[in-house]
């Protein structure tokens, strides 16, 4: 069964009990979070709707059903699907068994064809520590030696300087937000609460903040191709020793993420995907585990909520004091903890489904992981109320705070990367202070294979002028009312920027400006020709660098003449540069193939 198959069995059996009704009044009438899930988790015990947990352990049967999928694919050299299924027989192959010893062999030899020269090393170099068939040594020998050779031949591409210049802070960090620019500062005030404003004058390209999550959630359909830790996309992944959902680039990492959620999550991953938990609801979860992991014991957390919540709505809020400096920073869970819920604007029926998912997560922690293990009775007791509220309270605000992790991709072998790929969400505190805008004043970009964000100005913002995020509506691509019904539901405000409130068209709608210098308009067609445009899709990077200054100079020129097509134009060309300096997917390695555990 599916969590929402669940959810509305719950509310049939309700109804059809007649309780609906004076739930709905007492869940009303709960003051806190931890009460509404505790509610819910009683009212679920007594209906005994609880899902038990599914096990799927590593088989040798399951792995070689992959690994000769595999092989058909290797032999058909579609050796991208190949690596993959190779992945998956890896994940399922008892640790150290055979099975994981061959999966590893035949994943060098796919690995060796995409020329991957150092993965395929690797691959060869853990072979030989396991218990491996004979019969393969000398092959792999061989392999090893050829990789060898081809590293001579291959040069190793370093990073240009001039990126590095575009990609490096202009002026010192903030004192207290250590990832913003000391140009930013967070004000307060009631109509728009914390948001963020320029200090002083930010010209277009200049980077503003460069900010690592509190976590990476790594979506599924890229397990098979990046570390479930750091986000890194290099080929020689290594498997959870437990679960068959999670590959890390080495031993650090997979360390890392056990101490850290994972040795919590491990054992229920498989019942997560089964019943089909959202990304929302296993970030929020995940949230829980690692603010309790972040401390020695129960009373540190506890300590630190009740100064977090102390500081809520102080120039404090959210930081914590390290020596004698107050500081924000998404490393610390109180940044995380004291991010807007929006509980005031949500539903009652929201909030009620959103209990129910969180009841279901406290009884997996209760039945199945030694999570909530205290030393009294009393103490586990006040440890199953504090996760109750907690695991509510992330529910109500990741939607709003988490942020999506994505690059370009050239998904359909055409060498052009202009396909938006998902890969992962993450928990920003400082980008989470930024406020929505339909035209926004910046831009925001991860660097492929790591889970930093990086923001750049967009467009030129004046000293005291609030920095402005998109959270997915833009003036250039939807009408006003798409617009203001997307950011009503899922983030609860009706916005009221400038293109929102002065009715700024849509790209589709605009026609080439004849307000402009003409200056401007051949500088435009210049650095924006028809071929430019090409090269840039097809990720090439020497244009790239070539056109990026003259980009934001023109962006520059142009901000007085919006909303016009032109500026629009130039600041998706600006995207692409930034698109193409932080990393591009090529072929092959965004998307996955389909695969399943239960089917054995």
């Amino acid at each position: 069964m599916i969590i929402d198959e669940l959810y509305e069995n719950v509310i049939q059996k309700l109804t059809s009990d007649g309780k609906i009704n004076q739930i709905s009044e007492v869940l009303a009438t709960c003051v806190n979070n931890e009460e509404r899930v505790l509610l819910l988790f009683q009212i679920i015990t007594d209906l005994d709707y609880f899902p038990q947990m599914k096990v799927f352990p590593k088989t040798d049967e399951m792995s070689k059903h992959y690994r000769l999928q595999g092989n058909h694919y290797y032999t058909k050299r579609d050796n991208h699907k190949a690596l993959q299924y190779y992945n998956v027989s890896l994940l399922t192959a008892p640790l150290n068994s055979e099975s994981f010893a061959t999966a590893l062999s035949n994943r060098s030899a796919v690995l060796f064809a995409l020329k991957k020269y150092k993965d395929c090393i690797q691959d060869i170099n853990l072979f030989f520590t396991l218990k491996h068939p004979v019969n393969l040594k000398d092959k792999l020998i061989k392999r090893k030696e050829l990789c060898e050779e081809g590293l001579k031949r291959v040069e190793e591409e370093k990073e240009n300087p001039e990126i590095s210049d575009i990609l490096t802070f202009t002026s010192d960090k903030n004192d207290r937000y250590l990832c913003a620019s000391s140009k930013l500062e967070v004000v307060y005030n009631k109509e728009m609460g914390r948001h963020v404003v320029a200090k002083e004058n930010i010209k277009v390209g200049e980077m503003v903040a460069e900010e690592e999550p509190y976590f990476p959630l790594l979506l599924k359909s890229q397990i098979l191709f990046s570390c479930s830790y750091c986000l890194s996309r290099q080929c020689h992944l290594i498997p959870c020793n437990t679960c068959c959902f999670a590959l890390y680039c080495n031993e650090e990492c997979r360390e890392r993420a056990w101490k850290e959620y994972h040795k919590v999550e491990c054992c229920l991953m498989a019942t997560f995907i089964s019943m089909s938990f959202t990304k929302i609801e296993l970030f929020a979860l995940r949230t829980v585990i690692k603010a309790r992991t972040d401390h020695s014991d129960w009373d540190g957390l506890y300590l630190t909520i009740e100064e977090a919540e102390a500081n809520i709505n102080t120039k404090n809020h959210g930081c914590v004091k390290i020596g004698d400096k107050w500081i924000y920073d998404s490393k610390y869970y109180a940044s995380i903890h004291t991010l807007e819920t929006n509980v005031d604007k949500r539903s009652a029926s929201d909030i009620f489904q959103k209990a129910v998912t969180s009841a279901i997560f406290l009884n997996f922690l209760s039945e199945n992981t030694d999570f909530l293990n205290a030393d009294t009775v009393e103490e586990e007791a006040k440890a199953t109320k504090c996760v109750a509220g907690l695991l509510l309270l992330h529910a109500m605000t990741t939607p709003t705070n988490m942020h999506g992790i994505s690059a370009n991709s050239d998904t359909y072998r055409t060498g052009t990367y202009t396909d938006v790929v998902s890969l992962a969400s993450a928990a920003y505190a400082f980008h989470s202070l930024l406020n929505h805008s339909c035209a926004p004043n910046i831009v925001r970009f991860t660097k492929l294979g790591t889970a930093t964000i990086t923001s750049f100005a967009l467009r030129p913002i004046a000293k005291g002028t609030q920095i402005f995020d998109n959270y997915g509506s833009h003036h250039a691509i939807a009408d006003k009312v798409e617009r203001q019904s997307c950011l009503r539901y899922q983030y609860k405000f009706a916005c009221m920027c400038e293109a929102c409130v002065y009715g700024w068209p849509t790209y589709i709608s605009m026609r080439p400006s004849k307000r402009l210098p003409t200056k401007v308009t051949r500088s435009k067609s210049k650095y924006l020709s028809h071929n430019i445009i090409e090269k840039l899709q097809c990720g090439d990077k020497e244009t790239a660098i070539k056109v990026f200054r003259r980009l934001c100079s023109l962006c520059m020129e142009l901000e007085s003449y919006a909303p016009c097509m032109e500026l629009c134009d130039c600041q998706e060309g600006l995207k692409q540069c930034l698109s193409i300096f932080e990393g591009l997917i090529p072929y092959g390695f965004s998307t996955s193939i389909e695969w399943h555990t239960y089917q054995f």
